[in-house]
């Protein structure tokens, strides 16, 4: 679901995602906030190819021993990689 469908800033024409929108979110519904999965999502091919392979596309990983086993354990049917990952995509994106 995208931002602008879970805003309640009426008649809203801001730019989606930047400043202005986040000013006018915090003032109006302060519980919607753009997620890192929203970042994402509206990242073009390009961006999300350079995004992937950078450093910023693993910040989601919490096992700081990247060159080891991952000490963390997966539940609910999802491996531990893919839970860091869904943590992270929740998460407030930085701007």
């Amino acid at each position: 679901m995208k931002l602008c469908d879970r805003c309640r800033v009426a008649g809203c024409l801001l730019n989606y995602g930047g400043k202005a929108c986040k000013n006018a979110r915090k003032q109006n519904c302060p519980d919607v906030v753009f997620t890192n999965a929203d970042r994402v999502r509206e990242m073009n091919d390009e961006e999300l190819a350079k995004f992937m392979l950078s450093s910023d596309g693993a910040a989601y990983c919490k096992n700081n021993d990247r060159d080891s086993m991952c000490y963390l354990k997966g539940r609910d049917g999802m491996t531990a990689c893919e839970l860091c990952a869904l943590d992270w995509l929740r998460e407030e994106a930085e701007e």
